[in-house]
């Protein structure tokens, strides 16, 4: 049984017993707001891209910084006894990234909803058009933990360390240099001894995870031979990556890392060293 997923029918079920959190964002390279479908009732609004990021990033969706993290969560009305459930529209692609966001700030009653809104809708579960508002301010207290979110000089240390391996969650044409990047002025490649592992893999044609046996051979074919190892995630702007982090704690690893800056940082400094050999 999944640790950190939950069904769409359990959360049906406990729906009012639970704080529901739409942590969707947009593809990179996509225009616009975003602007969902439809809602999953009594659902509050969690935006990554802004309200949840690092402002003064040159990087898109950077990590905030601790005490915004707490007081914009308090402002959702969020105490630390609560049980919380994040989603996105797309299946499985930014929630797991609001999971470990809340799971570096020592929160544990966080999960993902497995499918996310795609699958709850193809249950005919019932949905609205508005989110929820807060009606009073939350008790959250966030408590940071070291190294869920790593930068730059930490991949660097890696890339030669025999009990570090990094894992690539973007496609396997951009992973090998052949591939469209969706941002402007990056190099294209991977950095030197990261293995891919396509987020996209992992999933589904119902956007559910795959059965985690299968992943975590999958994990072993590519690497990941020890518990002890420390394993480190990277993507296009650390989003995907956690979906990496996801499957990995579910797998029964726990040395995790997420490189928070990934390709929209690595991919633009010409100083850090990149390769498209396999």
């Amino acid at each position: 049984m999944a640790k950190n997923l939950k069904s769409s029918q359990w959360v049906y079920e406990n729906l009012q017993e639970l704080i529901i959190l739409d942590a969707g964002i947009i593809k990179p390279g996509q225009q616009g707001t975003y602007q969902p479908k439809a809602i999953i009732p009594g659902a509050l609004r969690f935006d990554i891209s802004h309200t949840f990021s690092d402002h003064e990033s040159a990087f898109p969706n950077m990590m905030c910084s601790s005490n915004v993290f707490q007081a914009e969560v308090r402002q959702l009305g969020i105490n630390h006894s609560d049980t919380i459930v994040v989603y996105d529209d797309k299946g499985l692609f930014s929630a797991a990234r609001a999971w470990w966001m809340f799971k570096s700030m020592g929160f544990d009653q966080v999960f993902v909803l497995d499918g996310g809104l795609k699958y709850w809708q193809s249950c005919d579960f019932e949905t609205v058009t508005e989110y929820a508002c807060a009606q009073a301010l939350g008790d959250f207290t966030a408590d940071p933990q070291p190294h869920y979110f790593i930068d730059k000089h930490s991949v660097l240390s890696g890339i030669d360390c025999p009990d570090t391996l990094l894992f690539d969650a973007r496609g396997a044409a951009r992973f090998a240099g052949q591939g469209v990047e969706p941002r402007l002025g990056m190099r294209q490649g991977h950095i030197p001894n990261s293995v891919n592992l396509p987020y996209s893999s992992l999933l589904t044609e119902q956007g559910l995870l795959r059965p985690i046996v299968e992943i975590a051979q999958q994990l072993k074919t590519l690497g990941a031979m020890s518990y002890d190892a420390t394993l480190q995630f990277s993507c296009g702007s650390g989003i995907t990556a956690c979906i990496l982090a996801l499957v990995a704690t579910e797998c029964g690893y726990k040395k995790l890392q997420v490189y928070d800056g990934s390709w929209s940082e690595w991919g633009g400094l010409e100083d850090l060293p990149i390769t498209t050999s396999r």
